[in-house]
């Protein structure tokens, strides 16, 4: 008989799991938003349609599971031990990890924009919004992520913290829970956007916290074998939907939708043992997730540009540039990270939420 694994090696495990997943969902989060097929206008051989396959397989059949799987480890992580009286506390914490930083990089974010709009560094760039100066736009490049578009996620994630006493009150009873997880399904129909919030996103995060209340043992320990091989299934099936879906070939309603996501992120959190139980200590690179989150937006439309001008009609250079673009500017944001870090451990800490 197996002996059985203590809650504390469980959880050791469960850290090392989050770690490395979060860093491959963030490498997805950089897939998504390459702009590499939008700049070539080329013939549509077969560099093209190899490319806008790998874009969309990566970006979108597998990339979709990448935010979605924020929401629901972030909620898992803040319930996980989370009681009423803890909600000053955590409100503190999360201050901190999430807050402090979206309004330092939304504002480093406006003086980007205003620095683009102004200089001859908008030749390498494209898709960004010019900056006009006004109050608005001051106000919503600071406090709603005008200029720094990826950071709709922090405003909703810190939106669902404020609402905890909520949440913890609707997903307390273990089945009345269900019933709310449930429920959050129903908001895109109802309200698709909210206060700024994108309600599509609602559910994967209250299932999460739901996760975290409710059923933590089961997902920090590693996935037994039959649990494995289902999702694998699984994972394979809704693959293929996702990739019709994806072409047109089929339409799928906003909630089945979601459904399928969900069941598709469980599916590969569970899959993901596989590989992540050979591991012996998640590794130091893995580490630089939010680092890559928070600035590789401001690399990756350079260097897409800068390769691009090589030759704008060549469908190699396209495939290529679908390719390595994403692979430099993940190695760069690390090593400024890693550099920013020996160089200021403190405005590093309070940059990137001490991560």
């Amino acid at each position: 008989m197996t002996p059985t694994k203590s809650p504390s090696h469980n959880l050791a495990y469960f850290w090392k799991k989050k770690t490395i997943l979060s860093f491959i969902a963030v490498i997805f989060v950089v897939i998504i938003h390459n702009s590499t097929i939008n700049q070539y206008s080329v013939d549509h051989d077969y560099f093209w349609h190899t490319t806008n396959f790998l874009h969309n397989f990566f970006a979108f059949t597998l990339g979709g599971v990448a935010v979605p799987f924020f929401f629901f480890i972030s909620g898992l992580t803040f319930f996980r031990n989370y009681q009423p009286n803890h909600y000053p506390k955590k409100l503190k914490s999360r201050t901190k990890t999430i807050l402090i930083p979206y309004l330092i990089w939304n504002a480093i974010g406006l003086l980007f924009s205003v620095l683009y709009t102004y200089t001859p560094l908008s030749s390498y760039i494209s898709g960004r919004e010019l900056f006009v100066l006004s109050p608005q736009n001051i106000f919503e490049g600071i406090f709603l992520y005008k200029y720094n578009f990826q950071f709709w996620f922090l405003y909703d994630l810190f939106f669902y913290v404020l609402l905890t006493p909520l949440i913890n009150i609707l997903i307390n009873h273990k089945y009345l829970g269900i019933l709310t997880c449930i429920l959050t399904l129903l908001l895109p129909l109802l309200t698709p956007t909210f206060l700024h919030l994108n309600t599509f996103f609602t559910v994967f995060y209250v299932f999460g916290c739901y996760i975290g209340k409710h059923f933590l043992p089961f997902f920090t320990k590693p996935a037994t074998r039959p649990i494995i091989i289902s999702s694998v299934i699984i994972t394979i099936t809704i693959s293929i939907i996702r990739t019709l879906s994806i072409y047109n070939l089929i339409a799928i309603p906003t909630i089945i939708s979601q459904t399928l996501l969900l069941t598709l992120l469980l599916s590969v959190f569970f899959v993901s043992d596989l590989f992540i139980k050979k591991i012996k200590q998640a590794p130091r690179f893995t580490q630089e997730s939010f680092p890559i989150y928070t600035i590789h937006t401001y690399f990756l439309a350079i260097i897409i540009k800068s390769i691009y001008l090589i030759n704008p009609s060549n469908s190699i250079i396209l495939l290529l540039n679908e390719i390595i673009s994403p692979v430099i500017t993940i190695y760069i944001v690390i090593a400024i990270s890693r550099l920013w870090y020996q160089k200021s451990p403190k405005s590093h800490k309070l940059a990137f939420g001490s991560r």
